[in-house]
């Protein structure tokens, strides 16, 4: 995780998720682990100095509550100080007036689904923060538990984007439980039929497995710009927090999710690098959901055990960059594609930023 040059690190008990994670990410950046427990452990540079440690229930300084003073080492446990089920925030303020940051559990604790995380916390290149618990991505949200709804419905997701096709929507359908949000699903009925060719793509190797998937991607700047314009209008319309999901959370919501970040001026890099967490996530949380769909003869079937079954399910970053790249050819830049294709310009960024950047 990229959130600051002084790193910031909120940690709870690992799990196979938080292996997962971990992995995807550099050395000496924030760690954010995935379990919800009352205790938490939180970490910071030296170069911090004592610091004070604050805990909300939003990201909101009139909403924090103090939790611990003048802490002169890098780390504290912390039990959470709010009764029930909610996520927190905490807000680390260095005692020498330097500017604090808030930080939070970037995978969220969910039993039924695979790949829910909060895309706030990053780094801008001018050095603002995207904004916690505004952006939510995931894999198909079908699989959610009471428990799951109980905790979900803290979050006041507002609206939910749905970027299956409708044939996976059938398959897979949401019933959301508790405070239903607004549903904008994808109105395409299947994926390009390269995709969907089931027995075929199961005689696949890997190498011929990952071009495909980077063939895909090329095609997803045009294919889904349609959907992709309306999720740029509900954030412009400051329609947020916002859900954005696919089947596994990792392609179609990978690729809109990485232009979300890059309209807010997060680095490539960094966009890059927060793409790549969904293969190693999905692998270390196959839902039952999930499974269900890889196990659907027209949904996955002799594919799931079929050598392209890694690059399918890896979140390669080559993934991502063979679409950046199609745009760049097409369009010059991705900013012309954002202008020209999903109606985000110069203008629209700024409302963007003034938005949803701290």
């Amino acid at each position: 995780m990229f959130l600051k040059k002084t790193t910031l690190a909120l940690l709870s008990m690992t799990t196979l998720s938080c292996i997962a994670m971990a992995r995807a990410e550099t050395p000496g950046t924030t760690s954010v682990q995935l379990e919800m427990v009352p205790r938490y452990t939180l970490t910071w540079p030296a170069s911090l100095g004592a610091v004070d440690i604050f805990a909300s229930l939003t990201p909101d300084a009139s909403a924090m509550r103090p939790v611990q003073h003048h802490v002169t080492a890098q780390t504290a446990q912390v039990t959470a100080p709010f009764a029930g089920t909610h996520r927190v925030y905490f807000f680390i303020k260095p005692v020498s007036g330097k500017g604090g940051e808030w930080i939070a559990n970037r995978v969220l604790p969910l039993e039924g689904v695979a790949n829910f995380r909060d895309m706030g916390g990053y780094e801008t290149a001018d050095h603002h923060h995207v904004r916690w618990g505004e952006f939510y991505r995931s894999a198909a949200p079908s699989g959610l538990t009471p428990a799951d709804y109980a905790f979900v419905d803290t979050l006041g997701i507002k609206s939910v984007t749905d970027l299956r096709t409708q044939a996976e929507q059938q398959k897979q359908p949401t019933h959301w439980l508790g405070a239903s949000p607004a549903f904008f699903p994808s109105d395409k009925p299947t994926l390009p039929a390269d995709m969907t060719d089931r027995s075929k793509l199961a005689t696949l190797d890997e190498p011929q497995a990952k071009a495909l998937m980077e063939s895909f991607y090329t095609k997803m700047p045009a294919l889904y710009a349609p959907e992709l314009k309306g999720i740029f209008a509900r954030l412009l319309a400051h329609q947020t927090p916002t859900l954005t999901h696919c089947t596994a959370g990792k392609d179609r919501t990978g690729f809109a999710s990485a232009l979300i970040l890059y309209a807010l001026g997060v680095p490539e890099e960094t966009i890059l690098h927060d793409y790549a967490m969904s293969g190693d996530l999905l692998r270390a949380h196959l839902t039952p959901s999930f499974r269900a769909a890889m196990a659907d003869h027209q949904n996955g079937g002799a594919m799931a055990a079929s050598p392209s079954m890694r690059a399918m399910l890896n979140s390669d970053p080559d993934y991502l960059k063979a679409a950046f790249a199609s745009i760049r050819q097409h369009y010059g830049s991705i900013d012309a594609y954002m202008a020209q294709e999903i109606g985000v310009g110069p203008q629209e960024v700024a409302t963007l930023r003034r938005l949803y950047l701290d």
